[in-house]
């Protein structure tokens, strides 16, 4: 669950099995979690721009489609900020994430 709040800005909270709600830095569910988790840790840092952080999906995303044995077809970017919530990008294939290198 991902929200911004005037004061507090952006946060995202991962809900568990329990309906134990923790706040995380960044985060991924289900069988593709166990690629793009190790990703994120490496890669990710509080301070990146709103193009840094779509480079970072992308890997992730390759990570999942290289390494899971049935990978999900198609992906969803949403953008969570002052602004609302909004898609950013699709990616249908493996052709749409040619520049993210992992």
């Amino acid at each position: 669950m991902a929200g911004y709040d005037k004061e507090a800005g952006a946060s995202l909270y991962y809900i568990d099995y329990i309906a134990m709600l923790h706040k995380v830095d960044n985060g991924a569910f289900g069988y593709g979690s166990y690629f793009s988790l190790s990703t994120m840790d490496r890669h990710y840092r509080s301070d990146m721009s709103v193009e840094e952080a779509i480079e970072l999906v992308d890997k992730c995303i390759l990570e999942i489609r290289s390494r899971l044995v049935i990978a999900p077809p198609n992906f969803v970017i949403k953008i969570v900020d002052k602004d609302g919530a909004r898609v950013h990008a699709w990616r249908q294939s493996v052709q749409d994430v040619t520049t993210a290198s992992v």
